[in-house]
């Protein structure tokens, strides 16, 4: 994270002309809520991963219903990167808002310690590998001038939750909005700068699966909607294999995770609804406890299933400000007098943007291994997931690290590549 920090920091100084990093001077008005700017001094002692996970899964569920219907349910986000820059903007709030804050992201307002833990499992978990190219960059780009509160910026900083650049927002916006486009890499059709800063948020995703999907079984297939229609189609990926798989009884789903990387740091996990209904009342039914049932489910299959994923390549722009507007958090938006400890005069953040990429392609690490065909052979899975898992109608799909089940990208697949 800190070679990301580096990077994005080098990269932003190079694209906004005038550019300089904030100057942290002495600054006396501090939250009356705890925090703490030393976590070395932190001494916990306990696992936190059960109540961390709970916190992330459900501020993604709040998050990926809003996006969901804004997008038409064919999208990609991260929803851990917004709880990391909510949290970011939360340690610098006024006592109320960030009692608001904390309460959305299940932070303890309490105990620092603990929410530097949260902080540590989150901003670690997207780590680029050789054989998995993921990228995470979090900034608040706020206008030329702006004096920071050192404890605020210390804390930021030494949790990783996001970088500070400035920009001549105020005097130059036109460049400005031209630069955050070519920052963003993304088109960005109206950027608000009617404030004195913006959040921008970008990750991208594209890695070599464990096991490689067949090269010459790339097949162009149709792609059906949940009542059989024909939609379109789709370049289909097929690969016969083991693979661990489980069914959600709550939502009527089947799911199949496939590993990513030699080491399985990454896993993506895929569902799509059992008799082909509509994954929009999913998306609804879905709760925290429906996520641990996921993980809970999932078994290795005892001989190999036939697995076909369509390739492609999916991005989205997201305006988090609207998603986070939708669930009740305005404040921040409207009102500057809620983030006056964060700087001097106080961040004024007029928009909250996100761009994400996803690729899915056939490329792997190693090869299928080869197991004798043993007809009608018992799978180990409940009978309801069948032998298969073929992903020719709408489906939702995400990345998640394998240590703590974090969802890193979360994402809705109802457009085919081709109409």
């Amino acid at each position: 994270m800190q070679a990301l920090i580096v990077l994005c920091l080098v990269a932003c100084s190079v694209l906004i002309s005038g550019q300089q990093y904030l100057p942290t001077v002495q600054y006396q008005a501090i939250s009356s809520v705890p925090h703490t700017s030393h976590p070395e001094l932190c001494n916990v002692n306990r696992d936190y991963i059960h109540e961390y996970r709970s916190a992330t899964y459900d501020f993604a569920l709040f998050s990926y219903r809003p996006i969901a219907v804004r997008s038409n349910f064919n999208f990609v986000y991260s929803p851990i990167s917004i709880w990391i820059m909510v949290a970011a903007i939360a340690e610098g709030a006024d006592p109320v808002t960030q009692q608001k804050l904390f309460q959305l992201l299940h932070l303890p307002p309490q105990d620092p310690c603990v929410r530097h833990v949260f902080y540590q499992l989150a901003t670690s978990r997207a780590l680029p590998t050789n054989e998995v190219n993921i990228r995470n960059n979090r900034i608040l780009l706020i206008n030329e001038g702006t004096t920071l509160n050192p404890t605020w910026h210390d804390i930021v900083v030494k949790n990783s939750l996001l970088d500070v650049v400035t920009a001549p927002i105020r005097y130059n916006s036109v460049a400005t909005a031209h630069e955050i486009r070519r920052i963003m890499s993304a088109y960005l059709p109206t950027i608000n700068l009617s404030g004195n800063s913006v959040l921008l948020d970008t990750i991208d995703y594209n890695g070599l699966w464990t096991t490689a999907f067949a090269d010459a079984v790339i097949e162009r297939a149709p792609f059906y909607s949940h009542q059989g229609e024909i939609l379109g189609s789709v370049d289909m990926m097929r690969v016969r294999r083991r693979a661990r798989m489980g069914y959600i009884k709550s939502i009527h789903a089947k799911i199949l995770e496939l590993p990513v990387g030699s080491d399985e740091r990454y896993r993506m996990l895929f569902s799509v609804v059992i008799g082909n209904a509509d994954i929009k009342p999913v998306i609804t039914a879905v709760t925290g406890a429906t996520v641990f049932e996921v993980i809970n489910s999932l078994q290795e299959s005892a001989v190999p299933i036939d697995v076909a994923i369509p390739r492609m390549v999916i991005s989205s722009e997201v305006d988090v400000r609207a998603i986070l507007e939708d669930i009740g958090v305005t404040e921040i938006f409207t009102d500057p007098a809620v983030t006056r400890y964060i700087s001097d005069p106080p961040a004024f953040p007029s928009s909250f943007l996100q761009r994400s990429t996803l690729v899915l392609n056939n490329t792997g690490l190693f090869a299928p291994p080869l197991e004798p065909e043993i007809y009608n052979a018992p799978t180990g899975l409940e009978l309801i997931l069948g032998r298969d898992f073929i992903a020719d109608r709408p489906f939702l799909f995400g990345l998640f690290d394998s240590e703590t089940y974090t969802c890193l990208m979360a994402a809705a697949y109802t457009s085919p590549t081709y109409i």
